[in-house]
């Protein structure tokens, strides 16, 4: 296999999944309070070896994934040959955003004003 060529979008997903799979491997509460994941999605992207997030990654394309979508682990779990037409057939649920940064926890903006 030659070298591949990732675009700075593929490299940021890459970035991102490892990072989140690394602290999930330290602390898999905080991981998931510092990503907005739930348990399942943190478990499941540990399970991912090095090559399949990378096989992931570079047939997705330019997609972002980031902030994380609500159906990551469904989009991870596709055959990475289908992911990119797979995301264009099912674009992330605007309804289920992930929290936003002025709502996390001790952030001064979180606390009530009343």
């Amino acid at each position: 296999m030659g070298p591949v060529e990732l675009s700075p979008v593929q490299i940021a997903n890459l970035n991102m999944l490892v990072l989140i799979v690394e602290c999930t491997k330290h602390d898999s509460a905080g991981a998931c309070s510092r990503f907005c994941l739930d348990a399942d999605q943190a478990e499941f992207l540990c399970s991912l070896a090095f090559q399949q997030l990378l096989s992931f990654v570079t047939q997705l394309g330019d997609e972002c994934l980031f902030p994380p979508r609500a159906d990551l682990v469904q989009v991870l779990s596709w055959p990475p040959q289908l992911s990119g037409p797979m995301l264009l057939a099912h674009p992330p649920d605007p309804r289920v955003p992930g929290r936003a940064p002025d709502e996390s926890p001790g952030h001064p903006s979180s606390a009530s004003t009343e």
